[in-house]
């Protein structure tokens, strides 16, 4: 059994915190008690690489990566150069910045339906602006989705009404949801709605991958009803391959939304498609005034730069599926019901007992394992995988899981898996739709 790490000064910040902020977190799903509180680090000091550093002194091989944005590597040399040149210059102007043009066309190269493009900065705001362009330029207001957007009240709309408060009731009427990976269901939703629908918004791929030929069913679908056709590839964009998700499978939507690995952790937004369609943005109230913001321009074109030179998405691909085959055997070796599901760059994991409280608590036991042995997961994944992610990491990464899954294994056998969590400070921070 390796020393138990101590996490003092991230329990320390974490009391402070929950007195100041609310939930303790800006982001949901980083709040201390969807992890191990007490088993698990809270609080980064530092990051190169494949590697993270907690408050504590502590490093670790990190597959959750601020949920997803670092694809590169964290400090990556040849975009943090990028940011330090560009800080010397300045970050945001009352003038227009030559980088807006630059990255546009980066993007413009890269993304199959990317004709034109708008910065914004996070995830929510860009697909909020998709859907108010779709809106525009249909001129009809309802909006079929399948799968997480954001917190904005144009998303948040579709949930149950607990989960949607504080969101105007009458939003509910213009947003109606469908499941994933169901064509059947998007057709009738189609159909009931005929003439109605500005568009169809969905992820190409998140925690599994769709069934074959689920994405050209739906952009036929959409063609079928006279309908645009928008990906989310806030997650998929820059990882599953160089254009996206839309150049993995080959279908190409309307307008897009990107965010996350497009400037490798700079904090960037970008909304793209078919100029007959984005051109609307110019009269439309869509405006932010970080949008020509240069440090996280400057990131991108070095970060596609970087996309196109070297071999990230064949590299990426293949540690991922060194991964998902490690874990799985390891698994089975040790008796254990955890399997991987989706796609190698971002795979998820499940753990299936009969008895969903020991499920949970395996869960926990597990991130609190790993993390002892110096590895970060996120409890059901997403798993990401970056060009900084060697053979050392993931030789380290599956050293840890058998030890892990075997504390596990005989922790179950014995019904002992309660008393040998360091953590009972466990909830439910964030769920996606």
């Amino acid at each position: 059994m390796p020393d138990q790490r101590s996490y003092d000064k991230s329990l320390e910040l974490w009391n402070r915190a929950v007195q100041l902020i609310p939930g303790g977190s800006q982001t949901n799903s980083k709040r201390a008690t969807a992890y191990a509180p007490g088993a698990y680090p809270i609080y980064a000091e530092r990051a190169e690489g494949a590697r993270i550093k907690d408050v504590d002194g502590n490093w670790y091989v990190d597959y959750v990566l601020g949920l997803g944005p670092i694809t590169l590597g964290y400090c990556y040399p040849a975009v943090d150069e990028a940011i330090a040149e560009q800080l010397r210059k300045g970050i945001i102007y009352g003038l227009l910045s030559p980088l807006e043009v630059e990255a546009a066309e980066a993007i413009r190269e890269a993304v199959p339906c990317a004709e034109m493009v708008r910065f914004l900065k996070g995830g929510s705001e860009v697909t909020t602006t998709a859907a108010r362009i779709a809106r525009a330029y249909t001129g009809k207001e309802l909006i079929l989705n399948s799968g997480y957007r954001g917190w904005a009240d144009t998303w948040t709309a579709a949930l149950d009404r607990e989960r949607r408060r504080g969101v105007p009731e009458c939003l509910t009427s213009v947003i109606k949801s469908f499941p994933r990976d169901d064509l059947d269901a998007l057709r009738e939703l189609l159909e009931e709605h005929k003439g109605e629908v500005a568009l169809v918004f969905l992820d190409a791929a998140s925690g599994t991958a769709p069934p074959e030929g689920y994405i050209q069913g739906v952009r036929d679908l959409c063609d079928e009803y006279g309908v645009l056709l928008a990906f989310d590839e806030i997650v998929t964009g820059f990882r599953l391959a160089r254009g996206g998700a839309q150049e993995y499978y080959g279908v190409t939507p309307d307008l897009a939304c990107f965010a996350k690995g497009v400037a490798n952790g700079m904090p960037l937004g970008v909304v793209c498609g078919r100029a007959e369609v984005m051109q609307l943005a110019k009269d439309l109230v869509i405006s932010v005034t970080y949008g020509g913001e240069a440090l996280s321009l400057a990131a991108v074109v070095a970060a596609l730069k970087e996309y196109q030179a070297k071999p990230v998405h064949e590299h990426i691909w293949r540690q991922g599926e060194r991964l998902m085959a490690g874990f799985d055997a390891l698994a089975e070796k040790h008796g254990v019901p955890l399997a991987c599901h989706g796609l190698a760059p971002m795979s998820s994991q499940r753990i299936t007992y009969e008895d969903a409280e020991l499920s949970a608590d395996v869960w926990t036991l597990l991130l609190q394992e790993m993390a002892t042995r110096g590895v970060l997961i996120r409890r059901g994944g997403l798993l990401f995988v970056t060009y900084s992610h060697g053979d050392e990491e993931v030789e380290e990464t599956l050293a840890a899981l058998d030890e892990s899954l075997a504390v596990i294994a005989e922790a179950v056998e014995e019904g002992k898996v309660k008393d040998v969590l360091r953590t009972t400070d466990i909830e439910e921070s964030f769920r996606r739709f």
